[in-house]
């Protein structure tokens, strides 16, 4: 999952990238209006964590932009204005949560979660997927009852897959949602990771390959 986090203090936004990171998301950072706006209309992201006091712009105006936009992104706003009518505000201006400074670290990563599993329709942080299941906030992964250890990026194009069964996803839809700008990750290494789900699953996980389009993950079987 990927992160684009807009926040004016590099210091609270290099600390929110170090411990989203450290939980396996994939992270950008901003500190202005102009270039979160710019990397919201070219990139695709999961969540936004959206700081209101920005040098260039007010956060809400962000805000309203993309949700006129249509923009389905879920949001959680981070900010300094701890009164009842700034977070009403920012609620009915389409924010999903609202988180005052000072803050807990675990209490956003806390919120993070939540708010993907409401986008995803997911009542836990558990995905279960016939003998696989995959613990999106340990990162655990066990499958016909046994712990199975994965490389971070396995795990992460698992989790895409896992997000998004029978629905097909090209290369470049994996690679935009689980690397951020500063990785480098190229689409033969989305073949390799692939390769290497299919070799420990198979055949429970049936990755299927959509020629000329990308891939798809059917149904867990119900036998």
């Amino acid at each position: 999952m990927r992160i684009l986090i807009v926040e004016d203090s590099v210091v609270i936004a290099e600390g929110l990238k170090k411990i989203l990171s450290s939980k396996g998301f994939a992270v950008d950072l901003f500190h202005s209006g102009e270039q979160a706006l710019h990397a919201i209309q070219t990139q695709q992201f999961d969540l936004l964590l959206l700081d209101l006091g920005l040098p260039d712009c007010d956060g809400l105006q962000i805000l309203r932009d993309f949700r006129q936009a249509k923009r389905n992104l879920p949001v959680l706003i981070i900010s300094a204005r701890a009164s009842l009518e700034e977070r009403i505000l920012g609620l009915n201006e389409g924010a999903d949560d609202y988180l005052c400074k000072p803050f807990e670290p675990e209490e956003v990563v806390a919120r993070v979660h939540a708010l993907l599993r409401r986008a995803t329709s997911r009542a836990s942080n558990v995905i279960e997927h016939g003998p696989l299941t995959l613990d999106m906030e340990s990162k655990k992964i066990t499958f016909h009852g046994q712990d199975v250890v994965l490389h971070r990026r396995e795990i992460s194009v698992l989790e895409y897959l896992l997000a998004n069964v029978e629905r097909v996803v090209s290369k470049p839809q994996i690679v935009q949602h689980i690397s951020s700008f500063e990785d480098e990750l190229s689409e033969t290494a989305i073949e390799t990771y692939i390769s290497r789900l299919r070799k420990k699953f198979m055949p429970d996980l049936n990755i299927r390959t959509v020629r000329g389009l990308g891939y798809m993950l059917g149904k867990p079987n119900s036998d």
